[in-house]
């Protein structure tokens, strides 16, 4: 005769990565009406040779915790992301129905060392422009863009 045996399956522990969940939709639109609450602040106008572009954000000065969120022409590109040495990477096409497209950098926090400061660089068409741009728990710095005509004829 054949004897049964039983035998408890082994647990096998693995450490894992984490994975970051997805934004969660109320949180996206917390971060939006918080947006809107603020008012602002125009700090430039670029006018780009190209309809597309890179954008790069990292802490100006000292690295200090400041954490934004990106908005472009109204829709969350980056949400709660801290600046630092390592840029905060965003490709822009500019929307061709507008006159001008606007990036808005949306403070989340103030780091330890008030207000929210970043460099943008831009990078289009093998010009780089540096804009510093600064927001706070009443502004956010803002950053339009507007196509060269002269460049695309």
């Amino acid at each position: 005769p054949i004897a049964e045996v039983t035998k408890k399956p082994e647990t096998i522990e693995k450490n894992l990565p984490s994975i970051e969940k997805p934004k969660a939709p109320s949180t996206i639109q917390q971060t939006t009406t918080k947006l809107n609450m603020r008012s602002k602040q125009l700090i430039k106008t670029v006018e780009v040779d190209a309809s597309s572009f890179r954008v790069d954000l990292y802490d100006n000065g000292q690295i200090d915790g400041d954490t934004i969120s990106v908005f472009y022409n109204g829709k969350l590109m980056v949400s709660r992301q801290r600046l630092s040495t390592e840029p905060i990477s965003i490709n822009i096409t500019l929307d061709s129905s507008k006159e001008e497209n606007e990036l808005v950098m949306f403070a989340e926090n103030l780091g330890t060392i008030p207000p929210n400061t970043a460099l943008m660089i831009v990078t289009v068409a093998g010009k780089r422009y540096e804009v510093n741009i600064s927001s706070s728990e009443q502004t956010s710095g803002t950053v339009r863009f507007k196509l060269n005509n002269a460049a695309i004829r």
